[in-house]
């Protein structure tokens, strides 16, 4: 596996007291990451009811995007996705832990993965690979099965603490060459040119520049042009993985699409809506794994009024 790491991705923070409360967290997913698989998710359960309780503004606007997006479920279905969404949130520290902690033991026999066959073809030809996902609880999972065996870098906001952010990279370089900031889509059109496999979540709200108003669950949803322009500078063919948990088994399936044909087309919002409409399809295989918390219509049209009110402001945060 290539080495596309920058030095200062992987400098490891100081113990200063300004910091202790990223090495408070960092140990505590260390020790997750540690436990016997069952013990982990026995610890975090728990968690879910009470993340519902204390983060307030953000199950408001989880309750906003649920009935603007399922209209057609019910106010008690609703109730009930929102109950899943916090506990997958909860699930999704353990699942970070053992990504992060580099044990492939405790992984393999967890995952079932759904496509990688035509997925192996296409690595074998050179080409760069473009591979689009979403912001679903099991993302960074389904990541660290999925770049096991198919390594790439990963398109990333940088996280605001640095010994977190220390931590993560540090766990993902266990599966992942490298990761690039979404401010240096350059290094990304580089990646792919290279030949590279490059991860994309463009399922969030990054305001009116360089994007478009797509649907998204028939919303207007301010949508990434780089979806569109990234193929299309660089040649590369593009995927979908969703990652998701399916409690009945307890395993976690990683679904590959087939390399998507005539992709990108000259039409940029037909392409968009196009990518729109195969992720929202998966995310509704498990609608309650999907992160309902961010403002994903946080950016409207001219003239329509502001989608989430002071539910917005109260949760805190820039982008998400």
């Amino acid at each position: 596996m290539s080495d596309h790491w920058k030095a200062s991705q992987l400098q490891r923070p100081s113990f200063a007291p300004r910091y202790w409360s990223g090495w408070l967290a960092v140990a505590a997913l260390w020790v997750l990451g540690k436990l016997p698989r069952s013990w982990g998710l026995l610890l975090v359960a728990p968690l879910g009811p009470l993340l519902r309780l204390l983060l307030a503004g953000r199950r408001r606007i989880a309750e906003r995007n649920l009935a603007a997006c399922l209209p057609e479920k019910s106010a008690a279905e609703r109730k009930h996705l929102l109950r899943g969404c916090f506990a997958a949130l909860a699930r999704m520290l353990v699942e970070m832990a053992w990504s992060w902690n580099g044990q492939p033991e405790k992984l393999q026999p967890m995952v079932r993965m759904r496509g990688q066959e035509a997925l192996r073809a296409q690595r074998e030809s050179g080409r760069g690979l473009l591979v689009i996902t979403a912001h679903v609880t099991s993302l960074e999972l389904g990541a660290c099965l999925f770049g096991r065996q198919f390594p790439g870098l990963g398109i990333y906001r940088p996280l605001g603490n640095p010994v977190l952010e220390w931590y993560q990279n540090r766990g993902r370089r266990h599966y992942a060459s490298g990761m690039i900031s979404k401010r240096d889509m350059l290094g990304a059109v580089r990646a792919l040119r290279r030949g590279d496999l490059v991860w994309y979540a463009p399922d969030q709200d990054f305001g009116p520049r360089q994007s478009l108003f797509i649907p998204f669950f028939g919303v207007q949803a301010a949508t990434l042009l780089a979806t569109h322009r990234l193929p299309r500078m660089t040649r590369c063919d593009v995927v979908t993985m969703m990652p998701r948990y399916v409690a009945e088994e307890g395993i976690y399936e990683v679904v590959i699409s087939p390399v998507l044909e005539q992709f990108p087309s000259t039409d940029p919002e037909a392409d968009l809506v196009r990518v729109n409409a195969l992720l929202e399809a998966q995310i509704r295989e498990a609608p309650e794994q999907y992160w309902w918390i961010h403002r994903r219509f946080k950016t409207r049209p001219e003239g329509e009024p502001d989608f989430y009110g002071r539910d917005a402001r109260s949760a805190g945060g820039d982008e998400s």
